[in-house]
């Protein structure tokens, strides 16, 4: 065998010599030898980097990891917090705790425990490196739902010793410290006891006997299955889980937990069915934990602030934190809550109210409901799942102020409130099913009417609206988009809070701040701090913050906001209030004037008050409220507190951007009036400086008088004509139709002839007035809007004089000069009357002669005598003569022109009751 692979082995040899000997074209096996040494040596020099990277991470943990003290398990520091005068009025973490053996937990506790927080704890060492993983892809892979990856021993390293900061440090901290510092000292069941007695599970108990207590007014020794699977429940989040915060929440929790039981084979299914089944309203005692914090509303806001910034539960890690209470405003919000300021109308009606300060942007004021009986309560003020409907004290936000911003529209510009559709087709209608007509900006939004806030909305690009919505922090308040049905509040969700912060950006002059509840956080263990940065962004023109006030400011002057007047302080107001379907009014059985949401808010150069006020949810009646009885409340509930929160003397300054300018009212667009507009005519109203009117209105200017006037007869008519005056315009046509077309979109037609349809309306159309002069003066006959007239004598002869004046149908203030055309009737009978109706004299009142030589006496012009019928009949009547001389009173036969002297003629007209005089005057 060896001499036949010899021979193969020398065979090869041989052939490789022969190739050798031929040429080559390259050479490729050393190459590859040199780049896979290459690639051996950067492997290898990679593996020794990472190798010592990580001893050196690992060194740093194993230096850095705190001390293990077990007496920090059960410290007894707490949370203290300041109000802005630095004085304390809260500690949180005062120790309502007493610690149990694990002998003393029953089995079913324990399991409860360790199938929801850590189904593998009696197994692994402290790391459970398969959850690790699991819950490591899971969120890389954006599964949030993916679970985490402590175990209970990890979480009471992060609870005690770390921190709840989520890093890739305090993660293998935790790890570090929970296999070398507590699983390697302590037992399983010494780590259970440490995991059930540490921690804070609402209404002020600590640890589980004090829950159980709390909860249930029982040992936990005692608990049965489903009262310790709720227990187990309330770990992760006491402050949504604990029963007497949320029986809903409370008893999804406890199910989960039986789930989980069932799942890891700790309880049957019949035990699950059968616990399951088990309400827990009907498990949980009346009490409902220690007595409150008189300023609680407020401490549960700080709380749950830091807590959704920082992860940080301040009932656990003991700070101190310097808060944005100012206790005067806070006490102002108990006394209405105790009945104090206002009777309540029950004990079920609720209220959400903040009070931010307007300067700073803070939370001054909390309101979070009535009759707070728990620690972190569902907080009506701040809380983000309030998602209350706005009403239309969306109106400013969405409609009115985008419009000033982004379109230049003034506080006078107008609006069509009349019957309309939304783009849809939809009806939309104002809260009292009427319409008003034409009206401003100032009028529409201080009197809250839906159909022109809908017009602003559609005016602007949604775009538009959207970016300025969010600016002002309202950006969670809609879904997907912005809709029109938003312009009144429709299909949005807002909280007092995120109100109040909108609302104080008109008082800021277009500065947007986030509402905050503390100014500083102080770490008590490391004395590490966190400051509060406030950031003032501008968010809108001080114009149009300005010019939205000012109407705002129109509202409350007529008690919008309720009737109060603080002295010397400007207030503005708005309020809203939101319906319910029709659905849901059926299934409740109460009437369509139910109101779901009752909004009021006002602001002060200093202060922004905002408060909702209704029911949590549509109850049978009595427990809803009615829309307009709701508006009374609300207002009196405003009164009461805004009267003891606002400063006196506080004015809001107009910037120098906005001019106040008079304008000729229902002119669209804006018109300067002329001189002939009449005073109620006039309004003031606010412009951004550059964008005021400078055309001056035609509309009630003096009409052109007629001209060419004739006249003729035939048989007993008489017609009279004239030449037609032209018609003076207000506003081009084009420029007018370019206006809306601008201005209005797609509706932009149908408001066009709106306008000219007002027009119409309010002024009428042109024409001609009628009258014939008598001696009454000048009586109408007639209105036409052609350029003739026909008037019938009735056979009767006589001069007939006609005035014609240029005039509106139903304005007249402005009609022209007159236009005399006399036409003398001869071919009828004279009328035959002595009843005189009226007379005048013929020529002037007042005479002016020059002395003379001449001897005979002054012929005076007499005077003409008018019937029923305004004929004229002079001669058939007869008419006297007294001639008095004014110097002596002397009665004298005749005046002569012969000597100077005044004095007088008179007559004595028929049977008609008035003597008329003349006044004759003789001068050299």
């Amino acid at each position: 065998m060896e001499k036949k692979n010899k021979k193969k082995e020398t065979k090869v040899k041989k052939e490789v010599k022969k190739k050798d000997t031929k040429p080559k074209v390259k050479k490729e096996k050393k190459p590859r030898k040199k780049i896979g040494h290459k690639f051996l040596i950067i492997l290898l020099t990679l593996g020794i980097l990472g190798l010592g990277a990580a001893l050196t991470f690992m060194l740093y943990i194993i230096i850095t990891a705190p001390d293990f003290d077990s007496d920090q398990l059960y410290k007894n520091d707490s949370t203290t917090l300041l109000d802005i005068n630095g004085n304390e009025y809260a500690r949180l973490g005062v120790q309502n705790r007493d610690n149990v053996k694990y002998d003393e937990l029953p089995q079913v506790l324990v399991d409860a425990i360790v199938a929801t927080e850590d189904s593998r704890f009696f197994q692994h060492n402290g790391f459970d490196i398969g959850r690790f993983i699991k819950a490591s892809i899971g969120q890389l892979g954006g599964n949030s739902g993916a679970g985490g990856a402590s175990t209970l021993t990890m979480q009471i390293v992060k609870n005690t010793y770390t921190s709840t900061e989520t890093s890739i440090i305090r993660k293998f901290t935790d790890i570090y410290m929970a296999i070398f510092k507590i699983e390697k000292k302590y037992t399983k069941e010494e780590i259970i006891e440490f995991y059930v007695n540490q921690p804070w599970l609402g209404s002020g108990a600590y640890g589980v006997e004090q829950a159980s207590l709390t909860y249930f007014g029982k040992s936990v020794k005692d608990l049965s299955l489903p009262e310790a699977a709720l227990i187990a429940g309330i770990f992760n989040a006491p402050g949504i889980q604990s029963p007497f915060v949320s029986l809903e929440n409370a008893e999804a929790r406890r199910n989960t937990v039986l789930d989980l039981m069932y799942r890891h084979n700790y309880i049957t299914k019949e035990q699950l069915d059968d616990a399951k089944a088990i309400s827990v309203e009907s498990l949980i005692v009346d009490k409902k934990g220690r007595s409150l914090n008189k300023y609680q509303s407020f401490i549960d806001t700080v709380v749950q602030e830091i807590e959704d910034k920082y992860d940080i539960n301040a009932y656990i890690t003991p700070l101190e934190i310097q808060t944005t209470l100012d206790p005067s405003i806070q006490d102002v919000l108990n006394d209405l809550n105790d009945g104090k300021l206002y009777n309540w109308v029950n004990d079920i009606v609720q209220i959400g109210i903040v009070v931010t300060d307007i300067k700073t942007g803070a939370i001054i004021g909390v309101d979070g409901g009535r009759n707070q009986t728990t620690e972190r309560a569902f907080n009506r003020g701040t809380s983000a799942s309030m998602n209350r409907q706005p009403g239309s004290t969306a109106k400013p936000i969405f409609d009115y102020a985008p419009i000033i911003e982004y379109n230049n529209a003034s506080t006078g510009t107008y609006f069509f409130d009349d019957p309309m559709t939304y783009s849809n087709g939809t009806s939309v209608a104002n809260a009292d099913r009427s319409y008003q007509g034409i009206e401003t900006m100032r009028t529409a939004l201080s009197a809250s009417r839906n159909i022109p806030a809908i017009q602003a909305f559609q005016q602007v690009d949604k775009a538009k609206i959207k970016s300025f919505v969010d600016s002002v922090g309202l950006q969670n308040s809609y879904g997907a988009d912005v809709y029109e049905a938003s312009a009144i509040g429709g299909g949005l969700e807002v909280n007092p809070k995120e109100m109040a912060a909108a609302y104080a950006v008109f008082a800021r002059g277009g500065y947007y701040i986030e509402p905050y509840s503390y100014t500083k956080i102080t770490f008590k263990g490391t004395n590490d701090v966190i400051e509060h940065k406030v950031k003032r962004e501008k968010v809108m023109s001080e114009e149009t913050a300005y010019m939205i006030t000012s109407i705002l400011l129109t509202a409350q002057s007529q008690y919008a906001g309720g009737n109060f007047t603080i002295s010397g302080t400007d207030v503005a107001a708005k309020t809203g209030t939101s319906t319910y379907d029709a659905a849901a009014l059926k299934q409740h059985n109460v009437p369509a004037s139910a109101s779901a949401d009752n909004w009021n808010i006002t602001y002060s150069p200093d202060y922004c008050i905002s408060l909702w006020y209704g029911y949590d949810e549509l109850m049978n009646p009595p427990y809803y409220t009615d829309s307009n009885i709701a508006a009374g409340h609300r207002k009196r509930i405003m009164a009461a507190i805004a009267k003891k929160i606002y400063k006196t003397n506080s004015k809001f300054e107009k910037p120098s951007g906005v001019v106040s300018v008079e304008v000729e009212k229902e002119t669209v667009p804006l018109a300067l009036p002329s001189a002939y507009t009449p005073k109620n005519m006039r309004i003031t109203e606010l412009f951004k400086k550059g964008t005021e009117p400078s055309e001056q209105s035609f509309r009630y200017q003096q009409l052109d008088k007629p001209t060419n006037g004739k006249g003729s007869i035939s048989g007993n008519t008489i017609t009279i004509s004239w030449n037609q005056i032209e018609t003076p315009q207000a506003i081009d046509t084009n420029k007018l139709q370019s206006y809306f077309n601008d201005n209005y979109g797609q509706f932009a037609t149908k408001y066009y002839n709106r306008r000219l349809e007002y027009n119409n309306n309010n002024i009428g159309f042109l024409g001609y007035q009628i009258y014939l002069r008598n001696g009454n003066g000048e009586t109408p006959i007639g209105y036409v809007t052609n350029t003739s007239y026909s008037y019938d004598t009735k056979g009767v002869n006589g001069t007939y004089t006609f005035v014609i004046r240029s005039a509106y149908s139903i304005f007249k203030d402005n009609m022209s000069e007159g236009l005399e055309i006399s036409v003398k009737n001869t071919s009828g009978s004279a009328s035959n009357s002595t009843d005189v109706k009226s007379a005048k004299l013929k020529g002037s009142e007042t005479v002016n002669l020059k002395v003379s030589d001449s001897d005979f006496p002054y012929n005076d012009d007499g005077v003409i005598a008018y019937d029923s019928d305004n004929i004229d009949i002079t001669k058939n009547i007869k008419v006297t003569k007294e001639y008095i001389n004014k110097k002596t009173g002397q009665k004298i036969d005749a005046i002569y022109l012969s000597e100077e002297g005044e004095y007088q003629i008179i007559y004595t007209v028929g049977n008609y009751k008035n003597k008329l005089t003349r006044n004759v005057i003789v001068k050299k």
